[in-house]
């Protein structure tokens, strides 16, 4: 009998064996877990909704009110969630807020009754959270804010007595110093908007006489980059967002409104895009997201209303994506958010309302209408974990979270009737940890609270390769050393006659 018919009956079978060796990844949404340890009962701790949320070493750190310690700093990981310090000691607040994660620190805004609103840091212990420097000595405090890492300082904006202006912090009271005094005199020159390009910063600020201007830092030199609209009133850039070794930013002169801009650092490389509503009016673009080496936003050029946009940095590649809903009114695409090939969004069309859509870049398509008719689900706070992208929604009776992969939406049971999403709401309320995802969540016997999840495809799970004995992996790799041989013998012993 020819060994063909065997080899092949032996491939299958190994195929067969690989296959079930395999991980199967979770096809169907994975269950919330609710957490009332703060403040056990129907009274509400707030939790991810009494200001920012921020993930740092496995932990989501968040603002949160206990029994006694009023409004303090906590953090979770889903198995354990702990009080990381009363700042504020008592019913007092301390109000932390203002994350950002910086070495092996986050860094926040927090008060006490003797320094007032301050810079403070934690490494998510109790002895390691402390005061960094009282900037502004008394009850006021300084206001620490904007916080953005550029090479081995956290900057931010604060004021003392001589007005807010542009710090910087390595952490230590003595590293804890004030960058430069760009509207001397005690003004404030309220710089905001900081991103870092290259090795410096950039931000918008204003000097006492040219308003709202682009400015950057080293660290040891700050300038203003241009006068973009000379005069008091400025152009007042903010939204940066870096792309291809250029900033692109939204701002305003006299000539053609609001509308994109973009720097190389230097006077001359800070140039117009495009005048996207021609003339004096303004486009008044958002939501600037780089997605496959272009930037997409949402735009109005005045006639069309607010539709998706994108550009490559040059007028000519600076166009309409689709007119999503046809005629003056526009779709107003938000929260545009990059999941695999594809950009996703809410938009309303006219006809579905708000609900979620994506795009590869040249088409646009609805991904699901959740609530049918023309009031739609209000989709928003989109977050990516895994091979979904969750949100919450309304369902046309309450607001839940959903998830969808572009293909299959379906909303993610929390685990009692009556349960469902409620916030104040800040965007961060729904957060990526790992591999869980945190929100708020709303029920009268619990009060607001927060729940985790756990996503099953944000890792492959425990797959055993490197050999444990009886494992899958163990066997199909045996089976395949195997079946080799013998698919190798069979071919020596039919090669043989022709050899000789």
């Amino acid at each position: 009998m020819s060994a063909k018919p065997i080899r092949r009956s032996a491939l299958l079978a190994l195929a067969l064996l690989m296959a079930a060796a395999v991980p199967v990844r979770a096809t169907t949404p994975p269950t919330f877990t609710v957490v009332d340890s703060i403040y056990p009962g129907g009274d509400s701790s707030g939790a991810m909704d009494e200001g920012e949320s921020v993930a740092m070493g496995g932990y989501l750190y968040f603002a949160a009110e206990g029994e006694t310690t009023g409004e303090e700093l906590w953090r979770s990981n889903g198995t354990t969630t702990e009080l990381v310090k009363d700042i504020d000691v008592g019913a007092d607040n301390g109000n932390p807020d203002n994350f950002a994660v910086f070495g092996d620190y986050l860094y926040f805004e927090a008060r006490d009754d003797a320094n007032g609103y301050e810079l403070w840091r934690t490494n998510g212990t109790e002895a390691g959270t402390t005061l960094v420097k009282d900037i502004n000595p008394g009850t006021n405090g300084s206001g620490p804010d904007r916080f953005t890492a550029l090479g081995s300082f956290l900057y931010f904006s604060a004021f003392d007595a001589d007005g807010e202006e542009v710090w910087r912090t390595d952490g230590t009271a003595s590293g804890t110093t004030r960058v430069s005094d760009i509207f001397p005199d005690a003004g404030d020159s309220y710089p905001y908007g900081f991103t870092a390009l290259g090795s410096y910063l950039y931000f918008s600020a204003g000097d006492g006489t040219n308003g709202d201007e682009l400015w950057r830092t080293n660290g040891t030199s700050t300038t203003l980059v241009k006068n973009i609209n000379p005069g008091p009133n400025g152009s007042s850039p903010n939204d940066f967002v870096e792309l291809g070794g250029y900033l692109y930013f939204e701002a305003s002169d006299d000539t053609n409104g609001e509308e994109l801009w973009r720097t190389d650092g230097t006077e001359s490389g800070t140039t117009l895009v495009l005048d996207i509503n021609q003339g004096i009016g303004s486009s008044y673009f958002y939501d600037l997201t780089a997605y496959n080496g272009t930037l997409y936003f949402a735009a109005n050029d005045g006639s069309l209303g607010y539709e998706l946009w994108r550009t490559d940095g040059a007028e000519a590649g600076t166009t309409m994506v689709s007119d999503t809903n046809p005629g003056p009114d526009g779709s107003y695409p938000y929260d545009l958010t990059v999941l695999g090939e594809y950009l996703y969004f809410k938009a309303n069309d006219g006809l579905t309302g708000n609900e979620v859509w994506r795009s590869n870049g040249t088409t646009v398509t609805q991904v699901a209408d959740i609530v049918s008719g023309a009031s739609g689900s209000g989709p928003e706070y989109f977050t990516l974990l895994g091979d979904f992208l969750y949100f919450a929604a309304y369902d046309g009776e309450d607001d839940y979270i959903f998830r969808t992969d572009g293909t299959l939406t379906e909303i993610v049971p929390f685990p009692v009737a009556g349960q469902h999403v409620s916030c104040d709401c800040y965007d961060t309320n729904i957060m990526a940890v790992g591999g869980r995802l945190f929100t708020t969540v709303y029920a009268s016997e619990i009060g607001r609270e927060f729940a985790w999840l756990t996503e099953p495809t944000y890792v492959l799970p425990e797959t055993n390769r490197d050999g444990g004995v009886g494992s899958a992996w163990t066997i199909a790799l045996s089976a395949l050393a195997l079946v080799t041989l013998a698919a190798g013998v069979g071919l020596r012993r039919r090669a043989g006659p022709a050899q000789r």
